[in-house]
């Protein structure tokens, strides 16, 4: 049984597009199998997607085909900001690099902005899966090309975010946090309760903490009047041991 195919939406470039839908229905099954390491493998449909998008510009432009705005495509498409942002990763991965294996070295000024960029590639994954899924709910004859895009900027997503993930090795997510995305909650919620938690902890031993000093003071009030002599004794070795008052406690329990 012959392979069915969506043709490219020119003849002229039919060809190219097939030999790269063959290359990346190949390599996505690979990619999203569990032995797939994305640290010592490329993507080898690179090249041809290059290849049969630079093919479908230059119609696009000869042609002006279904009135298709060529930098309204480049916008949304290509040279986003999340390509912007791997492309700047990358730079970076690569100066990291030349100081030996493990964690890349991050500089201090980098701290904040490699988990504002964590965030923008998150929501920049969010937001293509979000539209990939428009163009298959609807999905008519043009949407081929567009979904390919798609899909090929959804695994490049995936890609990155395990090449990000070497800089935050030193970063500890309690595992409560994550049941409460779990559960839908607001992870906000977690730190407000651990707040709440923490001031109820501090408030229940301070009030231990006064206990013991009005026993203390009361235990040596009632020491002075039963046996004062011994009281005396009992304050005269304390003030030789430097007034410690937890000292001062285990004598008085003790005497």
């Amino acid at each position: 049984m012959a392979d069915r195919h969506m043709p490219s939406i020119f003849p002229e470039c039919d060809q190219l597009k097939q030999v790269y839908d063959k290359c990346f229905t190949s390599f996505f099954q690979k990619f999203i199998s569990p032995e797939y390491s994305h640290l010592s493998n490329t993507n080898p449909c690179e090249q041809l997607h290059e290849s049969y998008r630079k093919c479908v510009e230059q119609h696009l432009e000869k042609n002006k085909l279904y009135d298709i705005d060529l930098e309204e495509l480049r916008k949304e498409v290509l040279n986003t900001e999340h390509d912007r942002l791997k492309a700047q990763q990358e730079k970076r991965m690569d100066i990291s690099g030349s100081s030996g294996p493990g964690v890349p070295i991050i500089q201090d000024s980098d701290a904040e902005s490699r988990f504002n960029q964590l965030e923008q590639t998150l929501e920049n994954f969010q937001e293509n899966a979000r539209q990939m899924g428009v163009i298959a709910s609807d999905f008519t004859t043009r949407s081929q090309d567009p979904l390919n895009q798609r899909i090929h900027t959804l695994t490049s997503g995936l890609h990155e975010l395990d090449r990000l993930k070497n800089q935050f090795m030193d970063v500890n997510i309690p595992l409560e946090l994550l049941k409460y995305l779990d559960d839908g909650k607001n992870p906000q919620l977690y730190t407000k309760e651990c707040l709440e938690r923490t001031l109820a902890k501090n408030k229940e031993v301070n009030g231990k903490i006064e206990c013991y000093k009005k026993f203390r003071t009361l235990l040596l009030k009632e020491l002075g009047e039963e046996m004062p002599n011994d009281a005396v004794m009992y304050r005269s070795l304390r003030d030789r041991t430097g007034n410690s008052p937890a000292r001062d406690v285990d004598t008085s329990l003790s005497g």
